[in-house]
Formats: structure tokens, C-alpha cells, sequence
């Protein structure tokens, strides 16, 4: 229930209005609302995650760990170069992108800018994930020379679901540097933005 703002929440009814951006909901959500409700998180974690890195000296970016692809910078060069991969496939311009290594970007600010085009691409996908015959639709993925259908809506998860997986990873990886992510789940999120 949502105590908070009894005003504005009729939680007993099936009707709550919570704030999710700049988009509020009213009764139950539509699988295009989930997903973006997803990538908002997504968004929101990477914005945690490249502010904790942007406090790392070069060396911490990329000393060595035993997780992710082997470094923090690392680590989230992977993130971009999975939204690039995904971008691609649900555009049906390359299905064979391959993900880049961390040394395609010198800086954590170059690779911030390189994010700027490939967040502007996204949103054009994610407007359509209001259409059903999309999100049902078969996307080929090749990867290491097999091939690889995927509906649109899965594809979407797994964006998500997949930064979520290195997010724990880069959290380890800065905790054994003496800094910190914070906390990073979806209803953290989702309380900073019912608070403003």
C-alpha cells in the first residue's frame, strides 16, 4: 500500500499512482511499461555506476579481478558494448556486433560520450515497445559463428537483467577498492522518486 500519499493511492482499490519518471501508472502496468520501467533503472544504475568510477584512478579502472571481463573499466565497457549489440539486433542493422574491449576507450569520460548516441538509439526502441507484433518478433543474434532467435520482448529483459548481473560485480569490485556503489536496487530507485 502506499502509505505515504494515501491522496494520491488507492492501493486497496487496484489503482496506485506512483511517480516513475516523468510517467505515473494507474491500475495494472503493460509489458511496455515494465520494460521501460526496467530501462529506467538500468539508466539510473549506470548513472551510480559511472559516478563511482569517475572517483577511480586509472589504475583501479583497470586492476585486475577474478569477475566480470576482468576489470572495473572493463566491466562497464562490456555494459555499453551490450546495449550496442542489442541496439543493433533490434534495429536489424548487424547482428554479429561484437563487443568491444576496454581498451577501445582511453577514459571513463570518452566512453560517457560514447554512451550519449547509443542512450538517443534506445529511446527510439524502447517507444516501441508499445507494439505487440515487436515485442513477439524473432530477432537473429550471431555470436562466435552460431545464430540465435530471440523475441523483441526478451531482448529487453535481458538488456536489463544483464547490467543488473555486472552491477553486483562492479559493486564487489569497488567494495575491495574502499569505495562504494550504494545501493542500487529498483525500489531504492523507486523511493527517491516517490520522495521527489
Amino acid at each position: 500500500m502506499c502509505l505515504a500519499r494515501a491522496s494520491q493511492c488507492q492501493a486497496l482499490s487496484g489503482t496506485c499512482r506512483a511517480g516513475v519518471g516523468s510517467r505515473s501508472y494507474r491500475g495494472r502496468m503493460t509489458a511496455a511499461d515494465t520494460i521501460r520501467r526496467l530501462h529506467d533503472h538500468r539508466v539510473w544504475t549506470r548513472s551510480k555506476i559511472l559516478a563511482a568510477a569517475r572517483t577511480c584512478a586509472d589504475a583501479e579502472l583497470r586492476r585486475p579481478f577474478e569477475m566480470g571481463t576482468g576489470s572495473l573499466f572493463g566491466t562497464i565497457v562490456h555494459l555499453w558494448g551490450a546495449e550496442l549489440v542489442w541496439a543493433n539486433v533490434l534495429e536489424e542493422t548487424d547482428p554479429a556486433t561484437v563487443i568491444p574491449s576496454a581498451d577501445t576507450f582511453p577514459t571513463v569520460a570518452s566512453l560517457e560520450e560514447a554512451w550519449k548516441p547509443l542512450d538517443a538509439r534506445w529511446a527510439k526502441l524502447l517507444a516501441r515497445a508499445d507494439d505487440p507484433a515487436f515485442l513477439a518478433k524473432p530477432f537473429g543474434r550471431v555470436r562466435d559463428g552460431k545464430s540465435y532467435i530471440t523475441n523483441g520482448h526478451d531482448i529487453y529483459l535481458h538488456v536489463c537483467t544483464h547490467q543488473h548481473y555486472h552491477a553486483a560485480q562492479i559493486s564487489n569490485m569497488l567494495r575491495q577498492m574502499g569505495k562504494s556503489l550504494g545501493p542500487n536496487d529498483l525500489i531504492v530507485m523507486a523511493r527517491e522518486q516517490w520522495r521527489a
